[in-house]
């Protein structure tokens, strides 16, 4: 207990996300270590480090004494890169974005969903970050697609950021893909103050966050773990409450619509373990010793385990204020309708196909 006791101060003290240097060093501690290591198991195409959203449907659910049990899941096919495709168009059609907007990406990692919104959609994209490595390559992948005209980034908190004159009320959409991890429970008000700065009138904002169940919410912040002292120092995984509780204590932002995309994300968590370890060799010729192969892949399985149970989630969340006219209701039939499921046969029918 006493030792549990002292690692939580020293996270509490230490890895504080402040903006005077908390949050810079802890992004450095995970984000910076090897844009090299990143590229050995994340997708070779969009460079996204979160959730995928595999082409996928229920398992049919399993039969016992002639009783249908409940579903066992998903069944997924298709690419981790088709699936990251997948997931960038997912972020920007819940943002309903149109062609030629103006688009704050916060926490742009290498670029993937800057340069797609940018590329399909002819946007003016400006993305915000904490990584010099991230922000080194990302540079280097807009230069190569010829986009340097439309795409913009910048090393700066985002709390600095929307203080500046010039920002305000400056973007039509605002995506931020799993950076909330990183603000921490005490400054997730200050995130929504800083959205709703820098937003239009009639804007949109899109997050993707890994969320912790409520209820197990108020022990886990009074604890430290594996993930958030030793591979995201200073993260945090914010309930679903907690989030929209500092949205409205914080902003005029109201919460529009919920994707829960968690078991994606077990999918997602496997496939990058299985590149890990196909890189071995390449991984060890980094630098990278036993001590690392061994702690990544706890880390990967670790976080695997918690969305395949289901006791966590990775959620995509549409926020805006009341009475915005840009944003459709997401309520069409087809989004809102309960399919029937598929037969054993059907699924593996459509696994062929």
């Amino acid at each position: 207990k006493i030792g549990s006791f002292l690692n939580y101060l020293r996270f509490k003290i230490t890895m504080d996300n402040s903006e005077r240097g908390g949050s810079l060093k802890n992004i450095h501690a995970h984000y910076d270590i090897s844009n090299d290591l990143f590229r050995t198991f994340l997708d070779k195409e969009t460079l996204m480090y979160s959730s995928a959203i595999y082409d996928a449907v229920a398992a049919p659910p399993a039969l016992t004494n002639g009783v249908p049990q409940p579903s066992a899941g998903l069944v997924f096919k298709g690419s981790l890169e088709e699936a990251q495709w997948r997931k960038l168009d997912t972020l920007l059609d819940r943002a309903q974005i149109q062609p030629g907007q103006s688009m704050l990406d916060i926490g742009f990692g290498w670029g993937g969903l800057s340069l797609h919104a940018a590329r399909k959609y002819g946007c003016r994209v400006h993305g915000i970050t904490l990584s010099v490595e991230q922000k080194a390559l990302a540079e280097t992948r807009v230069e190569k697609e010829g986009l340097g005209h439309l795409i913009t980034f910048e090393v700066i908190d985002y709390r600095t950021f929307a203080r500046k004159k010039e920002n305000q009320g400056r973007f039509d959409r605002v995506i931020s893909c799993e950076m909330i991890e990183a603000v921490g429970h005490e400054h997730l008000g200050e995130f929504f103050w800083a959205v709703e700065q820098v937003l239009k009138y009639d804007g949109v904002l899109v997050m993707e966050a890994i969320t912790t169940p409520e209820a197990r919410y108020e022990t886990y912040l009074r604890t430290t773990d594996f993930i958030n002292t030793i591979i995201f120092p200073g993260s945090l995984c914010p309930s679903l409450h907690a989030l929209v509780d500092a949205s409205y204590k914080w902003s005029t932002l109201t919460l529009e619509h919920i994707d829960n995309i968690g078991l994606h994300y077990a999918e997602t968590l496997a496939e990058w373990r299985r590149r890990f370890n196909a890189k071995e060799s390449v991984v060890r010729k980094l630098g990278f010793d036993d001590v690392f192969m061994r702690v990544w892949n706890y880390y990967l399985t670790y976080c695997e385990a918690g969305f395949r149970s289901q006791t966590e989630n990775c959620l995509i969340l549409v926020f805006s204020r009341p009475g915005n006219r840009a944003l459709v209701p997401l309520t069409e039939t087809r989004s809102v309708t309960q399919l029937k499921s598929l037969t054993k046969e059907e699924v593996n029918a459509w696994l062929e196909g």
